[in-house]
């Protein structure tokens, strides 16, 4: 045993070599991006002052508001030339149109001034870079945004006016010029005006403020209809052993950048489970710069499993309705959830959330329909598990309390349509504990580790690798804890063979693309180890099998298994994942 652990180890050290050293001869170099402020502009009704924040020039100087004139397409104040058609002068300093990546208006009531920062993506200089980074800048034109129109970044004018009839993603701003928001057009930032008129439409949708000069001095004002927009009707459709056919519907009002809150509520009912599901929460964003921030909170009843993490519901309607398989195991959770989400830059996100929730045990309806089962009958619910633990695990489920404060952060590079595109990483932790401290029925901490490594050998060939660990203190009721084998795990082996309150998982995927047609093929190998209540180390078994797979246009795996850990009772597993990436 102990010679086939070593060998083990150096198989699995051996494939991250691999990974390394494709990843260092096929690396791209990639410049760190960070927003830095450039130049701001603060005004009120009688003065304005401009100043350069970059870190090459201290330089600030004030005017007369009045004092700001056109003359032959260019911006002068007491006869300094201010803005030319490259960018804004202040002394010998030049600051790009070109780079400017967006930016921020903040009022000051105090001083009855508004102030609107420039920033910079800072990419080795500030030289201009010849292309809007999603935004629309100019020094005399007109801007007409058009009723198709979506404008990711911002829209800047320095003489002429501005004119939007589609949507713009972040703040409108004209200095010399007028501005004006058609009906029907979203501006989901602030608009501000410093010498000009701004008029928006009644029937138009501005998220942020209004600021501009009038009559009565420097005027803010909030300007805001509620569109068609961002509302969407919800609606879903699963098929389970526990619930049967289950209908959903209800609706969303989704917008992270809005000043109002994200709203859902969603309710269902499980025909054969006979029992009602809701889901009812609303989303706060705080923060969107430097990092987006949002508060949360839901109420819920809802079927819920821990099997998530390896298919989804969609993916396992298919297998019940087609083939009378159902891969998930199920238990009701009622309560509510309370919750913090952070977005930070180089595709960082992070969750803690406060959960609350009564749990009941609900038996799986065997003789459900399906449409290719025949005579088949569905598995019991947790029925992979020994019998005896099985009745103790159902009596910790049903009607008992768990109260839970879990924390998960994720780093996830991946392009988001295509992850075999190019290389990448996916890396979480979660870390899950409940205590009777909590008021909760259970004493546990629950935490598992997570890396995927997509790494491109060719155009046409991609090595994909994963390790998952996962571990606990304490005692996991029968719903927390882990398993392994079959769908997503150990691909040889029967479907949740094991369970354990400790794992480790490596996979390894050598694919294919074939090429001018969607299909590509791949050799994968799957170890691990699994132990219930008790350490891993050289007295539990390593798991392990290899085996092919057939992707068509990544809708559709088909894959072949064998374990190798014994000679008798191996026959190949056969599989077919749906929108499935590992």
């Amino acid at each position: 045993m102990q010679r086939y652990l070593t060998w083990t180890a150096l198989a699995i050290f051996g494939l991250l070599i691999v990974s390394s050293v494709s990843a260092i001869e096929y690396k791209e170099y990639k410049k760190i991006r960070q927003h830095t402020q450039y130049f701001e502009i603060t005004y009120g009704e009688e003065q304005i002052s401009i100043t350069g924040l970059d870190e090459e020039t201290s330089i600030s100087i004030a005017y007369p508001r009045s004092a700001l004139t056109l003359e032959n397409g260019l911006v002068y104040a007491d006869g300094d030339l201010l803005f030319d058609t490259d960018g804004l002068r202040l002394g010998e300093r030049l600051y790009y149109y070109d780079s400017v990546s967006h930016t921020r208006i903040v009022d000051d009531e105090d001083e009855d001034v508004v102030t609107i920062t420039f920033y910079v993506l800072m990419e080795g200089d500030t030289k201009p870079s010849r292309f809007r980074r999603g935004n629309r800048i100019t020094m005399t034109d007109n801007i007409d945004v058009d009723a198709d129109d979506f404008v990711r970044g911002i829209v800047f004018s320095v003489a002429g006016d501005v004119a939007v009839s589609g949507e713009v993603n972040n703040d409108v701003i004209a200095i010399m010029g007028d501005i004006y928001i058609a009906p029907d057009a979203v501006v989901r930032g602030d608009v501000a005006a410093i010498r000009g008129r701004v008029d928006v439409s009644d029937d138009a949708s501005v998220y942020g403020e209004l600021y501009y000069v009038g009559r009565r001095g420097l005027t803010r004002r909030h300007h805001f209809m509620l569109g068609d927009r961002d509302w969407s009707f919800f609606t879903d459709l699963t098929y389970n052993r526990v619930d049967g056919l289950a209908l959903y519907g209800g609706l969303d009002y989704d917008d992270t950048d809005s000043l109002l809150p994200s709203v859902w509520g969603h309710v269902g009912y499980g025909f054969n489970s006979e029992r009602w599901r809701y889901d009812v929460g609303s989303q706060q964003t705080l923060l969107r710069e430097p990092v987006a921030l949002s508060l949360g909170a839901a109420m819920y009843r809802r079927l819920a499993s821990g099997d998530d993490w390896i298919l989804g519901n969609h993916e396992n309607t298919a297998f019940a309705v087609l083939a009378t398989e159902d891969f998930k195991d199920y238990y009701e959770a009622e309560g509510g959830t309370v919750y913090l989400e952070l977005k930070a830059p180089e595709n960082v996100t992070f969750e803690s959330r406060y959960r609350h929730e009564k749990t009941e045990w609900l038996d799986a309806r065997r003789h459900l329909w399906s449409l290719f089962g025949g005579s088949k009958l569905f598995g019991e619910n947790f029925g992979t598990v020994d019998s005896v633990y099985r009745e103790i695990g159902i009596a910790e489920t049903d009607g008992t309390t768990n109260v839970s404060w879990y924390n998960r952060c994720e780093w996830d590079t991946r392009h988001e349509d295509d992850p075999f595109s190019e290389s990448a990483w996916h890396i979480a932790a979660d870390l899950e504990w409940s205590s009777p401290s909590f008021k909760s029925d259970f004493d546990y901490r629950r935490y598992t580790l997570a890396a995927r490594r997509y790494q491109r050998v060719n155009r046409r060939t991609v090595l994909v690798t994963r390790f998952i660990y996962g571990g606990s203190d304490g005692y996991l009721p029968m719903y927390k804890r882990f398993f392994l084998g079959g769908l997503g795990t150990l691909r040889g082996y029967r479907h949740k063979e094991y369970m354990g309150t400790r794992f480790w998982l490596a996979n390894a995927e050598y694919r294919f693309n074939f090429p001018r047609v969607e299909t590509a093929v791949s050799l994968f190998w799957d170890i691990g180890q699994i132990a219930n209540e008790r350490k891993l180390d050289g007295s539990v078994e390593v798991k392990n099998n290899i085996g092919i797979a057939l992707y068509f246009e990544d809708d559709v795996k088909i894959s072949l298994a064998k374990r190798l850990d014994r000679s008798y009772g191996d026959n190949p597993v056969f599989y077919v994942r749906l929108h499935h990436v590992f």
